[in-house]
């Protein structure tokens, strides 16, 4: 499980693993802001396990969500869980090269999309264009609240 970390000004940073977030807690370097059901305990204390924290100090952010190597989760929470080729959900979706590799295509967001089995495989070592396939949607570097939605959303209670 992921926890989203905020800053002072509850804009999302990044998010950490539970074992950080509950460091962050301890050590007063964070509160949390709002709390699962779930329970860490240990001999002589009991914390709940956050949803999300924010800071209490100001902090620089050396590096955006944005500015992060695009991951598999990241991509098809993106794409919102659908082929970017037919427009089909869930299922066994892959990550297809817009522009593929073997013709300089690069691993960034912009190259990057889901796309189910069928369509990747129809697809081929070809462009959209060449395979007749247009994509529904251009790809763009998510902003950093597209990628922390689902936390917001949970936070959030929606």
């Amino acid at each position: 499980m992921q926890v989203l970390v905020l800053s002072t000004t509850y804009q999302p940073l990044y998010t950490v693993g539970v074992e950080k977030a509950i460091t962050m807690l301890y050590q007063g370097r964070a509160v949390s802001v709002r709390d699962t059901e779930d329970v860490v305990r240990s001999p002589s204390t009991e914390i709940r396990v956050p949803y999300a924290i924010r800071l209490l100090v100001r902090v620089v952010a050396r590096y955006t969500l944005e500015s992060m190597k695009p991951s598999r989760q990241a991509l098809f929470r993106r794409d919102r869980q659908a082929c970017q080729y037919c427009g089909r959900k869930g299922g066994d979706l892959t990550v297809d090269h817009v522009m593929p590799k073997s013709r300089g295509g690069e691993d960034s967001w912009e190259n990057l999309v889901a796309a189910c089995l069928r369509c990747n495989n129809r697809k081929g070592d070809r462009t959209p264009d060449e395979a007749r396939m247009p994509l529904l949607k251009a790809p763009r570097a998510p902003r950093s609240i597209e990628l922390a939605s689902d936390l917001w959303a949970r936070l959030m209670g929606w």
